[in-house]
């Protein structure tokens, strides 16, 4: 038996490989998650729709224990679909990792990743990406210092970053609550950051018909109006003269 783990891309089903559709054709059971990503609303009925099969949802725990999928990838062909690329989430390879263990064949199938995406639909060079930061919401218990940091040691080697904003299972961080916490952090671990002089990008909805990128000051990105749709925020570091062609096709003001 097979354990097929399929990316989704940034389109949904219409993202899916020929070769996934083919796979997904011969499984028994199908199961999606929707934690890591956006595209939830109505994306079990449109799987359904579109393979003329069943497709469990399945939250978070769930995945994270993998019980479900493997006890199904034991018996008959099963297909784990994901957000986005295949693999780029833990949980994802922490599946994978468990079910090889078993003795399972696990099959990937790639796809589109929203990190790759971004950093290339804003013209900027993918080689000069730092280190990607994952934006939590915090609270007074919960207010971590290394997110800043990271931005931090990014911008001093004129490396970009890519912020990941943090997702609930009722919704997406917005690109004003973003904004928020950066600026609470800036003031909370020694104003490192020149808060008038930031520039930032935003990609808005990839991959929908609300999609938009926009670049300027933090102030001023941060104050437009956004869906709510997910949002990746993109803080650039040393653009050389073609990146900073492409960026200003995006420029606000």
């Amino acid at each position: 038996m097979t354990l097929y783990i399929i990316g989704l891309g940034l389109e949904r089903e219409s993202s899916l490989q020929i070769r996934a559709m083919e796979a997904l054709g011969k499984c028994s059971s199908i199961y999606v998650e929707t934690y890591t990503s956006g595209s939830r609303e109505n994306l079990v009925e449109s799987l359904q729709k579109t393979l003329g099969k069943e497709v469990t949802l399945l939250p978070r725990e769930k995945v994270e224990q993998s019980t479900m999928i493997l006890n199904s990838a034991r018996i008959s062909d099963t297909a784990f679909l994901v957000q986005g690329d295949a693999l780029t989430a833990t949980t994802h390879n922490q599946v994978r990792f468990d079910a090889m263990a078993e003795g399972i064949d696990v099959v990937v199938f790639e796809n589109a990743s929203i990190i790759t995406a971004t950093i290339g639909y804003l013209g900027l060079q993918v080689y000069k990406l730092g280190q990607i930061i994952s934006l939590p919401y915090v609270t007074e218990k919960f207010f971590p210092r290394s997110p800043y940091d990271k931005i931090l040691g990014n911008l001093e080697r004129g490396l970009h970053t890519l912020l990941l904003l943090d997702i609930t299972e009722t919704g997406y961080m917005s690109v004003h609550e973003a904004c928020s916490i950066l600026k609470s952090m800036n003031e909370s671990f020694g104003n490192r950051l020149d808060m008038s002089a930031l520039k930032i990008a935003v990609v808005h909805a990839y991959g929908t018909g609300s999609m938009a990128a926009r670049y300027g000051q933090i102030a001023d990105v941060c104050s437009l109006n956004y869906t709510q749709n997910p949002s990746t925020i993109v803080i650039p570091g040393k653009l050389d003269f073609y990146e900073e062609q492409f960026i200003s096709h995006f420029a606000i003001g």
